[in-house]
């Protein structure tokens, strides 16, 4: 008799305890999530374009050389393989230095709104660029 009640009261809990979050949830999903002490300081003084900056410019300083074998495969003609080998390394190797020179200047000042309004200086490299899913149109 006694173990009898013991499961039924185990059964009323374990369908209580399945019942209860549905409930809840119901409740919260319509209530506004708090915001965090950092998300608001970031949006009172705007700094998410800085931090975007930062990472821009870590980035292009880590990956500056990225352009030497991308200018390489740029340039690269069958029918002139050592000049244009050569002309891929010329292009590769001064672009990657302008662009590590620009994520380093990104870098130390990123706290600074120059460019305007934080914008970037260069353009993101091919390599981490999305491509585009959509097909074009009839012509």
């Amino acid at each position: 008799m006694i173990g009898q009640r013991i499961r039924w009261a185990v059964a009323v809990l374990l369908l209580a305890g399945m019942i209860a979050p549905a409930g809840w949830s119901e409740e919260s999903a319509t209530a506004v999530p708090p915001q965090d002490r950092v998300d608001e300081a970031m949006g009172r003084y705007n700094l998410h374009p800085a931090f975007a900056k930062l990472g821009r410019g870590t980035a292009n300083t880590l990956g500056g050389w990225m352009e030497l074998p991308l200018n390489i495969q740029q340039r690269y003609t069958e029918r002139d393989t050592a000049g244009s080998l050569f002309t891929g390394v010329a292009y590769g190797v001064f672009k990657g230095l302008v662009r590590t020179g620009v994520g380093l200047y990104e870098v130390v000042t990123f706290f600074l709104p120059y460019p305007e309004e934080f914008a970037p200086i260069l353009p993101t490299l091919e390599y981490f660029r999305k491509p585009s899913t959509r097909r074009p149109g009839p012509s």
